[in-house]
């Protein structure tokens, strides 16, 4: 965890290498929560690529006292959930 916490400091400093870096950790792990949830590769690269933006957006809400995967992985889960409801739509 306190690697973690590093990796989102350099982040937040505007470390293009710690960008590389988070993408690289932890894109499998949302990737396969994606294609899990949706079933389609395609709808699950889309949502994957969609939560990691929004991580990116809110990194300075995570709450570096606790783990990171749980807070990324619940945002992909609910970016999934949307895109489940607009499926559902049509």
């Amino acid at each position: 965890m306190p690697e973690d916490v590093h990796l989102v400091q350099r982040c937040l400093s505007g470390d293009e290498s710690a960008f590389r870096d988070f993408i690289e950790k932890f894109q499998g792990l949302v990737f396969s929560l994606c294609l899990r949830m949706l079933g389609h590769r395609e709808d699950a690269e889309d949502v994957a690529q969609d939560a990691l933006v929004r991580v990116f957006r809110n990194l300075e809400k995570w709450d570096q006292q606790r783990p990171i995967k749980p807070w990324l992985l619940t945002i992909a889960a609910n970016r999934c959930r949307t895109a489940l409801e607009r499926r559902s739509k049509l």
